[in-house]
């Protein structure tokens, strides 16, 4: 075999395998080759087999092809087979003896022959495999100046992709894009298919580094549909999506990617390892610390056999935040582990330095000083989530020295974080956006409370229900709304299945397509806007002779800022834990009034009223409308089950800017718009008699309560009406929904709504449930509305009684007829339901979310 049949037969190895295994197994079929085909042969076999998984076969014929090779007059030809074994060597996690086979190929090639430059590029990948970034890059730019000058291109080009892989690990992404496009113009007149996508694939991993997370998840699910047209399941395009989903807060999808992985991944040590660290932090981001820990364990002691010490040291680190988030915390082991990062510029070496500060914070800050600012040194560079994490650094740096400027610090970390959020054009990522700023918001709140009620209201603001910042539209795909019609059927099926194995396979199902729209909303990107507070001047004015009560967790004791007639007042109320209490008792009472039971409402309203209010209560003046805006565990609350608040209008605000925001809603027609949904005990009685209050109201039911009839007519209307089965669900409440005559109307289909309407009542059981995201933020269908553009929202917060409920809401109804606020109106279906037990309690259950 010519050489040049030769190099042509290995070049097919990667770019069509196939046909490469038909002509490498034809030359050893052929009994008259030479041993220099024979080399090249098995070399071209053992490649195909490493990239198909089979590794110890792989072994077996590149061995042999370096026998063979050894059997040439070729100095060239050895070091070649060399340098694939070597690779080869460290795919099994033997690296110290796969780097031994490179050190001697390089050694060994001719000074300026073409093979020189291919065995530093094998070995640079080998580096890079270890942690070894600085080496690896050397190597590589040998090697890409060797390629020039033999003018080899298509080698040239893989020196390139790699270089750029290895200046994306240094946090050199200009350098690296620039690699990556000069690589693809070089790949692509080739029809060199894999590694064109292996160019794409670095370049999605540019976008992720940079903080656009959608770009990214986008990029790797048309490459993931790519590979698999190519027969390549692509292994680390399993660990980067798994990473990309955990860094938007998607952990438990990030823990099915890795265990979707393909099963050949397994019986390869490297891949095996790594897989397992993916896995725990997948693990430990869904909660699940005990098994974290394990799986950084097991992948630090594979690591630590295939001599991988950069791995090692990331397998540390999540085993260190496991140890943390289970109190069994060292100081001593997060020094060392940021110890050994002392020179390294990656997102882990930020995270590993602020662990380490923390940990010494606690009984010696002055040692933690040092830690915590080589963390903050990285606060101006990286992606913005990384950037939030080092400002957070920097601000705890600041606390523990006892220097001012702390909430400088916090803001700046706040503003990444807006700029990450920013990016998302997924509702539910941008609520997980809270779970990276929480450390933050706890530090804002705690030093704005010596600065007075207004920062108090300012810093606190920032941190809350950011997700409702500005409305989201929902990605326009016709594919998804295939999807979402199949889910819109699987879930009228799941309600009326009884037989407990159908049943169980039509939420399975049900459950793959909600992931495929899931992944949909993560690949869509943000329109870009950012956060924007209100100011306290338009606050007053728009309070009016309302009176804002803002509560706010300071350190686990409950704040209230109390907000009249333009003067603000900072009131103590008393410990988180009491509220937590005293809600949940509340709560339970009022499930139990509403199902007809005996329960002593009065006496649990003033132990809420206590826990909640404390002294708030004497700024109250009689019969002044109230906006609460609590914390979003709070927002749960039976507020007008207090005393104080039973006979005044209340309305709920997940934040004042939100509630600012409401204010200046005003209505895009008179429209009022009613829909019945099917199987209500009551057959929605209520909503004829409502129909007639409204003056030329439009009425859906029966088989017309259709989702796309009830949206079509609910977008820019004045008033709607949703008289529906409701359905919460905390797991996925981006599904939580109302049940139409066609199937479910979900919180996807609200962000469906070009206008949502102004107002908006949901008598639904559990409507306006919430699930809260990282003690700041929340996603439900009221949040939704909220977010999209509804000045106000009247839902329920458990399940209420059918019966009592249609008395509410025509009294609701009576008063908005009437001119009056949602707020207003509720307050007179309160005070109609007189003492009748179930009456009130089926009242207080509903609230006013909102200012209309």
């Amino acid at each position: 075999m010519p050489d040049q049949t030769g190099d042509e037969l290995l070049a097919l190895a990667i770019a069509d395998p196939d046909e490469a295994w038909s002509l490498a197994t034809a030359v050893i079929a052929n009994g008259d080759a030479d041993v220099t085909a024979l080399s090249y042969a098995h070399q071209a076999l053992g490649i195909v087999l490493r990239e198909r998984g089979d590794v110890d076969l792989a072994l077996t014929h590149l061995r042999l092809a370096r026998r063979l090779a050894e059997r040439t007059p070729d100095v060239d030809r050895v070091a070649d087979v060399r340098a694939s074994l070597g690779g080869t060597l460290a795919v099994a996690g033997r690296t110290a003896a796969g780097l031994r086979e490179l050190d001697a190929a390089v050694a060994g090639a001719r000074a300026r022959g073409p093979v020189r430059p291919k065995a530093q590029m094998r070995r640079a990948n080998v580096l890079t495999m270890a942690g070894h970034h600085d080496r690896a890059l050397a190597d590589l730019q040998d090697a890409v100046r060797g390629f020039r000058r033999s003018g080899d291109r298509l080698w040239q080009a893989r020196a390139l992709n790699l270089r750029a892989f290895a200046r994306i690990l240094r946090g050199e992404f200009a350098e690296a894009t620039r690699d990556l496009r000069e690589a693809e113009s070089l790949f692509l007149p080739g029809d060199q298919q894999f590694e064109v996508l292996d160019v794409r694939h670095n370049l999605a991993l540019i976008r992720f580094f940079e903080g656009d997370v959608p770009a990214a998840l986008s990029a790797l699910t048309e490459l993931a549909s790519a590979y698999a047209d190519l027969g390549d399941p692509h292994l680390e395009l399993t660990l980067d999506r798994a990473r990309i989903l955990l860094v938007a807060g998607l952990a438990v999808e990030a823990v099915d990617v890795i265990e979707s992985a393909p099963a050949w991944a397994q019986s390869r040590p490297r891949a095996r390892a790594e897989l397992l660290v993916m896995r725990a932090a997948a693990r430990l981001g869904a909660g699940q610390a005990e098994q974290a820990l394990e799986d950084a364990r097991a992948a630090r002691r594979l690591f630590l056999r295939q001599e991988r010490a950069w791995w090692c040291i990331r397998a540390d680190l999540v085993a260190l935040q496991a140890r943390i988030e289970l109190g069994r915390g060292s100081r001593r082991a997060a020094v060392a582990l940021a110890d050994s990062l002392a020179d390294d510029p990656t997102e882990e070496a930020v995270l590993a330095h602020l662990l380490a500060g923390r940990e010494l914070a606690r009984s010696d800050p002055a040692a933690a000083s040092p830690y915590l600012s080589r963390a903050a040194a990285g606060r101006r560079r990286g992606s913005p989530l990384s950037r939030a994490t080092a400002w957070l650094a920097r601000a705890l740096e600041l606390e523990v020295e006892g220097r001012p400027r702390v909430l400088d610090a916090v803001g700046r970390g706040l503003d990444a974080l807006a700029e990450h959020r920013a990016t998302l054009g997924s509702p539910e990522l941008r609520a997980l956006t809270a779970l990276h700023g929480s450390d933050l918001a706890t530090l804002a709140v705690r030093h704005a409370l010596p600065r007075g009620p207004r920062a108090l209201v300012r810093w606190s603001d920032r941190a809350r229900a950011a997700s409702l910042s500005e409305p989201v539209p929902a990605p326009q795909d016709p594919t998804i709304d295939g999807l979402l019609a199949t889910i819109r059927g699987l879930s009228h099926r799941i309600a009326e299945e009884e037989d407990p194995v159908e049943l169980q396979a039509l939420v399975r199902e049900r459950a793959h397509h909600e992931r495929t729209v899931r992944m949909a909303w993560a690949a869509t990107p943000g329109a870009g806007g950012r956060d924007a507070s209100a100011s306290d001047a338009s606050l007053v004015e728009a309070l009016a002779d309302r009176v804002l009560v803002q509560l706010v967790d300071v350190d686990g004791t409950l704040h209230a800022v109390v907000v009249r007639d333009g003067r603000w007042r900072t009131v103590r109320v008393g410990p988180a834990s009491s509220a937590a209490k005293a809600l949940d008792a509340a709560l339970y009472g009022l499930r139990t009034a509403t199902r007809g039971r005996p329960v002593d409402l009065a006496r649990l309203g003033v132990r809420l009223e206590s826990a909640l209010l404390g002294d708030v209560v004497r700024l109250l003046p009689a019969g002044r409308a109230v906006v609460v805006s609590p914390p979003a565990a709070l927002l749960a609350a039976p507020w007008t089950l207090l005393p104080s608040l039973r006979s005044r209008p209340v309305s709920l605000t997940p934040s004042a800017t939100a509630w600012v925001r409401a204010h200046a809603a005003r209505p895009r027609s008179s429209r009022a718009v009613l829909v019945v949904g099917p199987d209500l005990p009551t057959g929605g009685a209520e909503v004829a008699p409502i129909a007639r209050m409204h003056a030329g109201a439009s009425l859906l039911a029966s088989d017309d309560a259709t989702v796309a009839a009830a949206l079509a007519a609910l977008d820019g209307a004045a008033l709607g009406h949703i008289a529906a089965h409701g359905s919460f669900r905390p797991e996925t409440p981006m599904f939580s929904s109302l049940h139409l005559a066609d199937g479910a109307m979900t919180v996807d289909d609200v962000h469906r709504l070009g206008h949502p309407p102004h107002r908006i009542v949901l008598p639904a059981c559990r409507s306006g449930a919430l699930a809260e995201v990282g003690g700041h933020d929340v996603i439900g269908f009221a949040a939704a509305l909220l977010g999209q553009g509804t000045a106000g929202v009247v839902a329920s917060l458990i399940d209420v009684d059918d019966a009592a409920t249609v008395q509410v809401m025509l009294d609701l109804h009576a008063g908005l007829v009437a001119g009056e606020r949602l707020d207003e109106a509720l307050c007179r279906a309160r005070l109609a339901a007189g003492e009748d037990p179930v009456g009130l309690a089926t009242a207080v259950s509903f609230v006013a979310l909102g200012a209309a």
